[in-house]
């Protein structure tokens, strides 16, 4: 399984751009940053996007993916994936025809651009070769994070939570468990900013990994604001016994 992390912050500086991943050149973990990421030909290869929840700086590039696709040559439909209530909120305030042309009718409704496929959590489904089930977690919208498997490894992405149980229960029970890539928004000055909005400091992350029995997997970290970053990243040092890295644009790993 490869990764390549297209934009891995909380917010968007100059040189600092919105969560998103690409796996196996082919899938999409949400869609912060993919149009300025990826060349055209790279865009085209896209055929699903997994969405985690619908806050914009996971969903935005939606818009822009589907405007330069519908210009290309590639006839088929890109599939945006997630349980109902991220969908519902997809269709009522992003693809509405207000915000943006809906791209679901779009050039014609037998054959748009964008398709959505509604999933349920806990059920496994098949996407290019990987296995991927839907866990729900604890954000400030309806949100779930999501366990991917190959033949020969399984990651663990939590997309936006706080804290949370469900998804460390899933992921106790992976033998092949080679990563978390799990959120850490704010650091431990203000956790009360976290609680409320539904993100984790480094003091929190801590409490999530104590609940991770598996010492060996590695510890990515994602969505950090990057106007703490420097602060993000000495709370973050001061957890011992596990194998913690901040995530760079551009970076690329295989499990």
């Amino acid at each position: 399984m490869k990764i390549k992390v297209l934009g891995c912050y909380g917010a968007e500086l100059k040189d600092f751009h919105s969560t998103t991943f690409l796996i196996n050149d082919t899938l999409l973990l949400d869609a912060g940053t993919i149009t300025s990421a990826l060349t055209l030909d790279e865009q085209m290869n896209i055929h699903s996007i997994l969405v985690t929840h619908s806050h914009l700086d996971h969903t935005k590039d939606i818009l822009f993916l589907a405007d330069n696709v519908i210009v290309g040559e590639n006839n088929t439909s890109v599939e945006i994936i997630s349980i109902p209530e991220v969908i519902d909120n997809l269709k009522s305030h992003l693809l509405n025809d207000k915000i943006y042309p809906d791209f679901t009718v779009l050039p014609t409704i037998e054959k748009p651009i964008l398709q959505f496929k509604p999933i349920k959590t806990g059920e496994p489904i098949c996407i290019d070769g990987l296995t991927v089930i839907a866990i729900p977690v604890n954000h400030a919208v309806d949100a779930v994070g999501y366990i991917i498997r190959d033949k020969k490894s399984s990651i663990v992405y939590t997309g936006d939570t706080g804290t949370t149980d469900k998804i460390w229960e899933e992921a106790n029970k992976l033998p092949d468990l080679k990563a978390v890539f799990i959120e850490t928004s704010f650091p431990n000055r203000l956790s009360k900013l976290a609680e409320i909005s539904g993100h984790l400091t480094p003091s929190m992350l801590k409490d999530q990994l104590d609940k991770l029995k598996n010492p060996d997997a590695s510890i990515l970290v994602f969505h950090m604001k990057p106007q703490h970053l420097p602060e993000l990243e000495h709370d973050l040092a001061e957890i011992k016994n596990r194998r913690i890295t901040t995530l760079k644009q551009g970076e690329v790993f295989e499990f």
